[in-house]
């Protein structure tokens, strides 16, 4: 079996594939890694092939930009900026798969889908969190519209039609005119037909995101990754000296692609002076740290988390779902910070399972983060961490996620695939 794993995005939607791209190999496939140009060393670290969906340059030009994080604007930049390079990615991934290729993709590279209708190969997505579902029983939360959560169905079924509406407007006309050109009937529906109809892998427990009847019936869950890298997992020397020296400190990262947190970050210094706490700044980007840090905050480029968190008292975030699932595999209590996307929803759903508090977008300034980290360091959600952590096991999603993806191999047949995959992409139910 030739597995192509393909992905967009930051270190927290790469490592996954990574990690299961790694697993598959390791039980004895061929396997590529299609991902940005800057994730290559990480494919040949891992004894991957690798191929650039898109450059690094192009993928600066959209995780760079600010409006990607604003949640007003991210969805038609996104879209502009995708429909760019569909075709090249198509011809890209035609180039690549053989008659023993089996797809596993983000979806939202439609390029996936259209090289599973042209050359009849097994396709599945892999699903990150439960924001990705649409549900009208259990909606995902939206940034700054967490309120909207408890509208009633009828309201989320009309959103779902508005959202439908919009993608086919962003990105319907460049991807039917690609389907044209490969004689393809077009699509109506991509948003609400952008998952697989063969197999959809969500990377999270069932008790993060308890499925809901109105889920896809191919979606099998599997439980979090948990893969950094397969790196060694050593924390820098002066990070573990910095956690051996003193109090446990608290760790705040905002993501691997946020270069615009220097806002966040002169919060977190803040907070730390008004508790007289140590802190630990992780961030690519020095350019965002304050000025004049005193010698009780230590900034690092990068530390496993795996590693990093379990010497911490608490760890605040942003709410990307790799930090949440490793700060909750370490067992110490989190304060999520969302800025876009999925974690508006991933620190609500931390924060009912009593692990965690949210704290507004809107809520800035040192002292809201001071009083939310004094909640959370308490017996009580101290204990609801611990509690959650003993929930893991860092190994079986990628060898579960890994089975599922052999099931569909062309060997085996190819269970699930016949020409009502490519008919029901045009459903108006």
């Amino acid at each position: 079996m030739h597995a192509v794993l393909i992905s967009v995005g930051t270190d927290g939607d790469i490592l996954p594939y990574a990690g299961l791209a790694a697993t598959l190999r390791r039980r004895g496939h061929r396997v590529t890694l299609v991902a940005a140009g800057q994730y290559e060393p990480l494919a040949l670290r891992l004894g991957l092939g690798f191929q650039a969906l898109i450059s690094a340059e192009e993928h600066g030009e959209l995780f760079g930009n600010p409006d990607f994080w604003n949640p007003l604007k991210t969805a038609p930049l996104s879209a502009r900026w995708g429909v760019r390079h569909l075709r090249r990615q198509y011809d890209l991934l035609a180039n690549l798969v053989g008659p023993d290729s089996v797809i596993v993709a983000n979806p939202a590279v439609f390029a996936a889908s259209l090289i599973h209708e042209t050359h009849r190969l097994p396709w599945a997505n892999l699903v990150l969190q439960p924001w990705m579902i649409p549900s009208t029983i259990a909606p995902p939360v939206m940034p700054h519209l967490a309120f909207l959560s408890r509208a009633p169905r009828l309201f989320w079924q009309a959103f779902c039609r508005g959202l439908d509406f919009v993608g086919d407007r962003w990105i319907g006309p460049e991807l039917n005119g690609l389907r044209a050109r490969l004689g393809l009937p077009p699509v109506r529906r991509i948003l609400g037909n952008w998952l697989s109809p063969q197999l959809v892998i969500g990377m999270f427990p069932d008790w993060y995101g308890p499925p809901q009847p109105d889920w896809p019936p191919q979606l099998r869950l599997t439980g979090f990754p948990l893969f950094d890298g397969g790196s060694d997992g050593i924390l820098p020397s002066n990070v573990a000296e910095f956690c051996r020296s003193g109090e446990s400190p608290v760790a705040f990262t905002f993501g691997t692609g946020m270069a615009n947190s220097a806002r966040l970050f002169q919060d977190a210094l803040e907070a730390c002076k008004l508790l007289g706490r140590r802190g630990i700044f992780l961030t690519r980007y020095k350019d965002q740290l304050p000025s004049g840090m005193p010698g009780s905050l230590l900034h690092c480029d990068h530390a496993p988390f795996h590693q990093l968190f379990p010497q911490c008292a608490a760890v605040v975030h942003h709410g990307g779902i790799g930090t949440v699932a490793e700060a909750t595999a370490a067992g110490i209590p989190q304060v999520i910070r969302p800025i876009c996307f999925d974690q508006f929803d991933n620190g609500l759903r931390m924060q009912r399972l009593g692990a965690g508090i949210c704290v507004p977008a809107r809520r800035t300034g040192g002292k809201p983060l001071a009083d939310a980290l004094g909640a959370v360091m308490t017996d009580r959600i101290r204990t609801a961490s611990r509690d959650l952590k003993a929930r893991f096991d860092r190994t079986e999603a990628l060898e579960t996620s890994a089975v599922m993806v052999e099931t569909l191999a062309p060997r085996f047949g190819v269970p699930g695939f016949s020409r009502q995959s490519v008919r029901s992409r045009n459903d108006d139910e």
